[in-house]
C-alpha cells in the first residue's frame, strides 16, 4: 500500500530535505585580470583592488541559476511537423550585492566592467582583458554541498544600482548583469579545490 500526504516525506528525510534559495556562494575568480578602482591612477599600486573576489563573495545577495534554452528547429512534412534542438543560448545571470562601505563591492563590479570598455577613450578591450570564469555553489542549511557550476567568459555587461531616496530607510544594493559562454553543472563529488 503506498503513502499517502506528507508521510513518505516525514518517513524518509534523508531524501526530501528541501535546497534552500539562501545557501549558496559566487567566486568570481579575478586571478587573471587586475581591477584598477574607477577613477584612479594605473601608476599606483594601492588603485587595485586585490580582495575582489572575498569582497563579492561576502556581499552577493542574489544570482540567477545557471541554465539554457534552445529554439526548436522546425521540419514539416505533409500537414505534421517533427521539432529538433536548436543551438543553445544562456541566460545572463542578475548578481546582486549589498552596498557595503568598507568592503566597497559596487568598486569591484565597475573596475570589473571598466575592463571591457573605456569611457575615456570609447574603446572596447580584447575578450581576454575582462573575461573570467567564476563558479556558483549550492549547498544545504548544514553547509553541505549540494551541487556546483563553473561559469565560463563571464564579464559584466550591465550595472545598475538602488536610486538615491530620502525617505527611504533600507540597505543600497547594485545589480550586476553576467553574460557567460556556457556554465558546466557538477555534483559534489567531482568537486576539486576552488
Amino acid at each position: 500500500m503506498s503513502e499517502f500526504g506528507s508521510f513518505h516525506l516525514a518517513a524518509n528525510p534523508t531524501m526530501y530535505e528541501p535546497v534552500r534559495p539562501s545557501n549558496y556562494r559566487f567566486i568570481a575568480k579575478f586571478d587573471t585580470v587586475q581591477l584598477l578602482k574607477v577613477g584612479e591612477n594605473a601608476a599606483d599600486r594601492n588603485s587595485y583592488i586585490r580582495d575582489g573576489q572575498e569582497i563579492i563573495d561576502f556581499s552577493v545577495t542574489h544570482f540567477d541559476v545557471p541554465h539554457f534554452t534552445q529554439n526548436p528547429i522546425e521540419v514539416w512534412r505533409g500537414n505534421s511537423r517533427v521539432l529538433y534542438a536548436g543551438k543553445p543560448s544562456w541566460n545572463q545571470g542578475q548578481l546582486i550585492i549589498n552596498d557595503l562601505v568598507g568592503a566597497d563591492g559596487k568598486s569591484v563590479l565597475l573596475a570589473w566592467q571598466a575592463l571591457s570598455y573605456n569611457v575615456i577613450d570609447d574603446t572596447i578591450s580584447n575578450a581576454s582583458k575582462y573575461k573570467i570564469n567564476a563558479t556558483v555553489m549550492e549547498y544545504t542549511a548544514d553547509n553541505k554541498l549540494v551541487r556546483y557550476w563553473d561559469l565560463i567568459g563571464c564579464w559584466v555587461a550591465g550595472l545598475s544600482e538602488d536610486a538615491w531616496d530620502s525617505d527611504g530607510d533600507g540597505k543600497k544594493r547594485v545589480t550586476a548583469t553576467i553574460a557567460y559562454d556556457r556554465a558546466i553543472p557538477h555534483l559534489p563529488d567531482e568537486l576539486v579545490y576552488r
